[in-house]
């Protein structure tokens, strides 16, 4: 494919074509290069927190819940939290996971919107000057002046994102809330991708839906299952799986049967 433009292949051609060395960020077809990730839940799901340990993970190599990465560059734009908070994160994480590395970027912008304007201005002087494999957005709701309801918004907003993977090279995660429950006699409903909050142009321009769901709180620590709702490259479907996380020093890890790994 060319930086410039796009140009037909016969079927002989594209056999003898070269893919780029690096197919994949997270393997089983999770997160390829230049791919497009959501990750969403309720409020207070550890979506950020997540998104922390992934960036973290992704930037030294190491698996990602038993799934193997490669070691790419990740920008991690955060538009909700200020630097102190964040910082105060990130030197938790590294503490308690004995993670050094100088393989990514944080960023924080309360206000300016990464779409439209000086804010994208901005993002394409960070993604020149840092060259991430990963861009990460978090939360979506706040970092856009996008109307997340709207279709034709939401169609300008996918294509800057486009445009971002194809000039840049990047796959990129959106970390987002989902819609409000449904509610009946105490029972919650759930709908698959359908709970993704705004359009449905998201879902379809998704390769990998991560739905995030708190099922355990208390003082020190939390218990989440992630249920992988679309995997549109992935060979096999990826079962949900269970992780156990430690607010004392933000260590993550999966959950087996009888214990955690």
């Amino acid at each position: 494919m060319s930086d410039t433009g796009f140009r037909g292949l016969t079927p002989s051609e594209l056999m003898a074509w070269k893919p780029p060395y690096q197919e994949y960020i997270i393997t089983n077809d999770i997160l390829l290069d230049q791919g497009t990730m959501g990750i969403y839940g309720a409020e207070g799901a550890w979506k950020s927190m997540l998104a922390l340990d992934m960036m973290y993970r992704i930037a030294s190599g190491k698996d990602w819940f038993d799934f193997k990465t490669i070691a790419s560059p990740v920008y991690y734009f955060q538009s909700e939290v200020p630097q102190r908070p964040l910082q105060k994160r990130s030197v938790k994480y590294q503490l308690g996971n004995q993670t050094v590395t100088d393989n990514c970027w944080m960023a924080t912008d309360l206000y300016e919107k990464i779409n439209t304007g000086w804010g994208s201005t901005q993002m394409e002087k960070e993604l020149e000057r840092t060259h991430p494999k990963v861009l990460i957005i978090d939360p979506l709701y706040n970092s856009t002046s996008t109307k997340l309801v709207d279709d034709y918004d939401v169609g300008l907003l996918l294509d800057r994102l486009n445009q971002w993977r194809k000039k840049y090279k990047c796959a990129i995660v959106l970390i987002h809330h989902n819609r409000q429950e449904e509610h009946s006699e105490g029972e919650s409903f759930h709908y698959g991708t359908e709970e993704w909050f705004g359009s449905s142009r998201f879902k379809r321009w998704l390769d990998t839906m991560i739905y995030i769901q708190l099922v355990n709180d208390d003082d020190h620590s939390v218990d989440l299952k992630l249920t992988f709702e679309k995997t549109r490259h992935a060979e096999n479907k990826i079962a949900p799986i269970e992780v156990h996380a430690k607010r004392t020093d933000l260590t993550f890890r999966r959950k087996t049967i009888g214990g955690i790994l």
